[in-house]
């Protein structure tokens, strides 16, 4: 491109190399997006965390949900209390994201309800010290969150998610069985 700046601007060699290097640079990108591999998905029991590793991000999870919930029950109002402590939370470390989720299974299993606390990064090569920066911040999270959820809801147990409902609640609610 710089050549071109040097050239006439009717010198056709320098159109020419500026179509070029644009061409490259258009392919090179459509490249990049389209052909992404998979998400890699880790579990970690002993934390109860959630760790996506995607092409140029890395995203950890964890969720608490709310079990036994009577229908007809107004959970706005103890919500509040919820949001405020994790608002406390994020505006000290910025960051994170929670997110209030509801499984409606299609059987006759109950309805769940919760709450997941997310941070996002840049993966920038590996990814580990990305991801062991994070975890460190969730796990911090998770326990405020599931503090502030106990007091908010003392009437209601408040169990850890298993791996699969965190897998519906970051894929959307959509559950993805691989088939080998």
């Amino acid at each position: 491109l710089l050549l071109k700046f040097y050239l006439s601007p009717t010198d056709l060699l320098g159109l020419v190399i500026t179509g070029v290097a644009t061409g490259v640079f258009g392919l090179s990108l459509v490249l990049l997006l389209t052909n992404s591999s998979q998400p890699e998905v880790y579990w970690d029991k002993d934390r109860n965390l959630v760790t996506i590793l995607r092409s140029w991000t890395v995203e950890v999870c964890s969720a608490r949900i709310l079990s036994s919930v009577p229908i007809g029950i107004d959970l706005s109002h103890s919500g509040e209390k919820v949001l405020q402590a994790m608002h406390t939370r994020f505006k000290n470390k910025t960051g994170g994201t929670l997110v209030f989720f509801i499984i409606r299974p299609k059987g006759n299993e109950s309805t769940k309800i919760g709450f997941l606390v997310r941070r996002r990064g840049l993966r920038l090569w590996n990814g580990i010290s990305s991801v062991d920066r994070l975890v460190k911040q969730l796990v911090a999270d998770s326990m405020i969150l599931e503090s502030s959820m106990r007091s908010a809801y003392p009437h209601l147990p408040v169990e850890i998610a298993s791996f699969e409902e965190v897998l519906k609640t970051t894929a959307g609610g959509i559950v993805i069985h691989a088939i080998t």
